[in-house]
């Protein structure tokens, strides 16, 4: 397939450029190359090339800076994807809008499946779920993927900040009030691969890790696995925090947002791999490797 990927120089779109180019012809586009705040650059750039599909990974994910700039905000997440479903419309091809779990409601425990209501609490999450209405409102063949808190190589994420804070000591904490699924940049790129080539694939996915944690409990994950890979560790616990403690967010977050997998199995036609079982291998990779 000839497939176009935005936001390159992100974790996720890293991650997917390097996983499709073995098997396709992708042209990879990060935000140097594609401004979305642009329209009619947007235009230019497809006008100008052949594609199959679109795997459209750009986005303001900036939840805080979006809500003190909701015009930006909503230009990138919201125009900007209506745009390319139209374009991609025109043209016959797939479109995959990659989407967050921040659209849930968030005030129940347990695992959201994709019909579950709806009801963003801020700016980011309210452009990111009218994207989803606009994408699939010009198609219902194309595809919305909601993922969330995504780690892998390409950029720091939760899990390097935990891990580089664990190794210079001090006073080291993680929200526990808060729940979602993390999410492994190299098993999302190889799940999007499968859901490209599957036209069933239609609506809307969860596209994540399998299992449910708090922020708490990942950042533990993160320090339990790295000491039995022999990482050196000054702080080897985690003290629970509230999100009420945190004076740095501006924005809203919602608060249960673990993500059912069954229907990404169903369309992937494989197992969804648990989050600390990928999360291991990550550590050990990229973590384990560098400190030995």
């Amino acid at each position: 397939m000839r497939i176009i990927i935005t936001g390159t120089g992100g974790r996720l779109g890293a991650a997917v450029a390097r996983h499709l180019r073995d098997r396709h012809r992708v042209i990879a586009w990060d935000r140097r190359a594609m401004d979305l705040r642009e329209p009619e650059r947007i235009r230019d750039h497809f006008d100008a090339v052949q594609f199959d599909a679109v795997i459209h990974c750009a986005a303001l994910t900036a939840v805080d800076y979006c809500e003190d700039h909701p015009d930006e905000a909503r230009a990138v997440n919201t125009e900007a994807p209506a745009l390319l479903a139209r374009i991609c419309r025109d043209r016959g091809a797939r479109l995959i809008q990659v989407s967050t779990d921040y659209v849930y409601d968030g005030r129940l425990p347990g695992l959201r499946r994709e019909s579950d209501p709806t009801d963003p609490l801020g700016v980011y999450a309210r452009t990111k779920r009218e994207a989803e209405e606009a994408v699939l409102g010009v198609c219902p063949d194309f595809l919305v993927a909601r993922t969330s808190w995504v780690f892998g190589p390409d950029r720091s994420s939760f899990a390097d900040t935990i891990l580089d804070r664990a190794r210079r000591g001090g006073d080291c904490g993680a929200i526990a009030d808060k729940w979602s699924n993390p999410s492994y940049s190299h098993d999302l790129a190889a799940m999007l691969e499968a859901l490209a080539l599957n036209p069933a694939a239609t609506g809307i996915v969860n596209l994540c890790n399998a299992g449910g944690c708090s922020w708490l409990e990942y950042g533990q994950a993160c320090l339990d696995i790295a000491a039995e890979a022999g990482v050196a560790l000054k702080c080897r616990t985690l003290k629970p925090l509230g999100l009420h403690e945190i004076p740095a967010f501006i924005a809203p977050r919602p608060v249960h947002t673990s993500m059912d997998t069954g229907r990404l199995a169903e369309l992937t036609g494989a197992l969804v791999r648990p989050w600390r079982e990928a999360l291991a291998e990550y550590i050990r990779t990229y973590h384990a490797r560098s400190a030995a």
